[in-house]
């Protein structure tokens, strides 16, 4: 049995992105002490190459990860956590829940299988019954909050950032039926990040 763990962050009144579905606008007031912090890179980075399968959502998302991850594949100016995640995204096994993607999209997607959304909490099911590394979901809020109300998600792992988003999407758009228990907590000084791994035991 595979542990279902999601990692997201958050602004510190609970924002996941702005109204146009972007996260720059959120920086507009990013402390200057935190600048080139890559705490968070570092953190994902560790939890991608402690899973054995990477689930993600939505065509637009999916590619715009690809062409991104790719450019940084081979970028002598990235960060070395940039290449070494990289790397990783198109080492690892991909599911990609998404009705409009296609396999002719995946040409520079190696690993990767589409699943259909209606098919997706049973596919997330029988990827959880196997053996091996965990399942991971970054980001994906519309994806994971449905797999939380489906009983689906073990762990919960939310990084707040120093930002107040003010208006924007939130994190949940109703309260699914589970409760959290703490596992742990992490301070990161040097960029403000507060981690909080929460258990998610349905209810």
């Amino acid at each position: 049995m595979r542990t279902l763990t999601v990692c997201n962050f958050t602004t510190v009144d609970g924002v996941y992105e702005d109204d146009a579905h972007d996260i720059g606008s959120l920086f507009e007031y990013w402390h200057p002490d935190y600048h080139g912090s890559d705490t968070f890179d570092f953190l994902n980075t560790e939890l991608l190459q402690a899973s054995g399968t990477l689930l993600l959502a939505g065509k637009r998302s999916f590619l715009g990860q690809v062409a991104y991850w790719s450019s940084v594949r081979g970028n002598p100016d990235a960060t070395a956590i940039r290449r070494a995640f990289a790397e990783r995204f198109f080492e690892i096994d991909k599911v990609v829940v998404s009705d409009t993607l296609h396999e002719s999209d995946l040409v520079d997607a190696p690993r990767t299988r589409i699943v259909r959304l209606a098919d997706s909490r049973e596919v997330v099911r029988e990827l959880k019954a196997q053996s091996g590394g965990g399942v991971l979901v970054i980001a994906g809020r519309l994806l994971w909050n449905d797999l939380m109300h489906a009983g689906l998600v073990d762990e919960l792992i939310l990084v707040t950032f120093p930002l107040i988003g003010g208006r924007g999407v939130r994190l949940f758009d109703e309260r699914p039926p589970v409760a959290l228990k703490l596992l742990a907590t992490r301070v990161w000084e040097e960029s403000g990040h507060v981690m909080m791994r929460w258990r998610v035991d349905p209810v």
